[in-house]
């Protein structure tokens, strides 16, 4: 099974949605900015994946000819009319997805480094999605980035991602792939957003985390 890496999302209302994050007891695994993208985030680590709010810092970022083609700018831009999602998956010991991709070599990265995109993801209404770099669950870091996950909230690994999508998008081949072979789930509803079921260690079976978007 092909591993969801992490999920971002540009907010519409980061600051209310850290709030809601907070109140069910999340607490934030590591925050960081992309120079040369343009963006930051603030990422929340679970044992299998993390999720990633993003925002922009410098739209002028976007002049760079790689960076505009991931229409990361318009994604953060509150645009209506795009989607603010993205999808990072990690390949399994079965082999790369069959995704068709192009190598973006972020400015924050090392020269050398590249991660593939898929060219679906070109059209700036569809959710991007992209291969990581990274190779493990945040579980399995060693560098401190993780800290103590969710743990003190009692939560363990993601269940279950769902990328609710609008009625205007039909979803393509690659994200398709994606999700018959992952724990990605694709439903329709009124607009973008994403939903979490986090497995908890006691009580209720999960958490759900709702309306993220």
């Amino acid at each position: 099974m092909t591993q969801i890496d992490h999920v971002f999302v540009f907010p519409r209302d980061i600051d209310g949605l850290r709030q809601r994050l907070e109140d069910a007891g999340l607490v934030p695994s590591f925050s960081r900015a992309h120079p040369g993208q343009g963006t930051a985030n603030l990422c929340y680590c679970f044992e299998n994946t993390y999720l990633e709010l993003l925002w922009v810092e410098d739209p002028t970022a976007g002049q760079d000819p790689q960076v505009a083609r991931t229409a990361l700018m318009k994604r953060g831009s509150g645009d209506g009319s795009v989607c603010p999602v993205g999808v990072a998956w990690r390949d399994d010991g079965a082999g790369p997805l069959d995704i068709e991709t192009w190598d973006y070599a972020p400015p924050f990265l090392p020269p050398g480094v590249s991660i593939p995109v898929a060219t679906e993801s070109d059209d700036p209404a569809a959710p991007f999605l992209f291969r990581s770099p990274g190779t493990h669950p945040p579980a399995e870091w060693t560098d401190g980035r993780a800290g103590a996950l969710q743990r003190g909230a009692g939560l363990g690994a993601v269940a279950c991602i769902t990328l609710q999508y609008p009625p205007d998008y039909r979803p393509g081949l690659s994200i398709t792939v994606l999700a018959r072979q992952s724990m990605l789930c694709l439903k329709r509803a009124s607009r973008w957003c994403l939903s979490i079921a986090v497995s908890r260690y006691s009580g209720p079976e999960h958490l759900l985390l709702n309306d993220i978007a």
